[in-house]
């Protein structure tokens, strides 16, 4: 075996550099397995979700709406609502709907529900939720939470109950509570469904 013990050439450590990015390159590509294009997912054994037939999934994943939570400001939450109004008037809507004094949407009108369903469609991924409404859709202790929820509010005065028909939503049993007591809604929302 020969030993190198005199200074190695000038070119020497660029063509080590350069064997060593090519044997790497090589590792890499020999590891990830085919990259032909005809190949599909499944035959290169990449998970994928696939319906009970066992077809892949062909439906985007829905999208995140936005979230409005106990600590959300009163501006910000107007400026979501106002985007998901200013897409439903963008998908025609508009003439069916009105304006505040400012120029900002105050809501439908009523004239075309059918226009109104296909608009409300369009702009589902816009359209802001609460807490508890996320928490109904995706969390399994919602019912403990919201019970907990109501509980809080309760204790503080306001009378109110779960909507039957929407869950995360509440009713008022006598009308909308004073302002010196709405406060509670949202100090109750942060203590039941934020995670401490």
């Amino acid at each position: 075996m020969r030993t190198f013990t005199g200074s190695r050439p000038a070119h020497f450590g660029r063509c080590l550099t350069t064997v060593t990015a090519l044997a790497s390159l090589a590792l890499i590509t020999a590891c990830s397995g085919e990259s032909g294009s005809a190949k599909s997912a499944e035959d290169k054994g990449v998970a994928s979700v696939t319906e009970p037939s066992g077809k892949s999934s062909q439906a985007p994943a829905q999208a995140e709406r936005p979230l409005i939570r106990p600590d959300t400001t009163e501006e910000e939450e107007t400026r979501l609502g106002q985007l998901y109004q200013e897409c439903q008037a963008q998908h025609g809507l508009a003439k069916y709907m009105i304006k505040n004094e400012d120029g900002t949407w105050k809501g439908y009108k009523g004239g075309n529900d059918e226009l109104w369903e296909k608009a409300k469609k369009a702009c589902a991924s816009k359209e802001p939720e609460t807490l508890p409404q996320r928490a109904a859709r995706e969390d399994p202790e919602f019912q403990d939470k919201n019970e907990k929820w109501l509980k809080c509010m309760r204790s503080h005065g306001l009378k109110v109950s779960a909507a039957a028909d929407n869950p995360g939503m509440i009713a008022f049993d006598d009308g909308l509570p004073p302002d010196s007591q709405m406060k509670w809604i949202k100090k109750c929302e942060a203590d039941a469904f934020v995670a401490k």
